[in-house]
């Protein structure tokens, strides 16, 4: 067993997730149980990942999981067919949530893989772990409907940038992600953006001058 400091890890997921992120998740759908609680615990997994790697592979809806960022960026991509650039659709930041809703709901097959971008921490569970939990757990019922509206809201979100000019599409994500630039490749927020690198690169020099100037 690994030992972070003085605690193993065990140890340590148990209190990050009863400290840190079960008031959280109690914020959004109303107060946990102390079993639903240890069951999280009993049946997560707290792993340290390091940039580039996949912690999710597109595939079965039964090989997916929940995966809580604790820290580091991650992204998600797929590639619409053999021929075609990768497309990164989404890039997670710490504390978020990362789950496929419709395929856990819907039983889908999942077209989208998840890459660090830079090393971190994940808290994962997976789908039949996560579907006894919602099948023991009434409490754990209103978590979907947010998970789902939030990712709805990104993607009309997502879409409207990408309809925007190169300039317009650069300001934007800054805006909203303004130290980003500094912790992972430029190649993964060029694509992000729909764009290449090297028009990516010329938007944002003019970025910098405006901001500078």
């Amino acid at each position: 067993m690994i030992a972070y400091g003085n605690e193993s890890k065990s140890v340590r997921l148990e209190k990050i997730i009863k400290q840190e992120i079960a008031p959280k998740l109690e914020a959004l759908a109303g107060p946990f149980t102390e079993k639903c609680i240890e069951y999280i615990i009993s049946n997560s997994k707290l792993k340290q990942v390091a940039k580039d790697q996949y912690i999710e592979d597109n595939g079965s809806y039964e090989d997916g999981h929940l995966i809580y960022l604790y820290s580091g960026i991650a992204g998600s991509f797929y590639c619409p067919d053999l021929s075609s650039k990768t497309v990164v659709t989404r890039l997670w930041k710490k504390d978020e949530i990362m789950v496929d809703v419709n395929s856990f709901i819907s039983k889908e097959d999942r077209i989208e893989s998840i890459q660090m971008l830079e090393d971190g921490e994940i808290i994962s569970i997976g789908y039949y772990q996560l579907k006894a939990a919602i099948n023991e757990f009434p409490e754990l019922h209103k978590l979907f409907p947010y998970l789902l509206i939030e990712r709805e809201k990104y993607y009309i979100f997502y879409h409207h940038l990408l309809k925007l000019t190169v300039e317009e599409r650069v300001n934007l994500f800054l805006k909203h992600n303004p130290t980003l630039i500094n912790r992972i490749n430029k190649d993964a927020i060029a694509q992000h953006l729909g764009m290449s690198r090297c028009r990516f690169s010329t938007a944002y020099s003019q970025y910098k001058l405006n901001k500078y100037n």
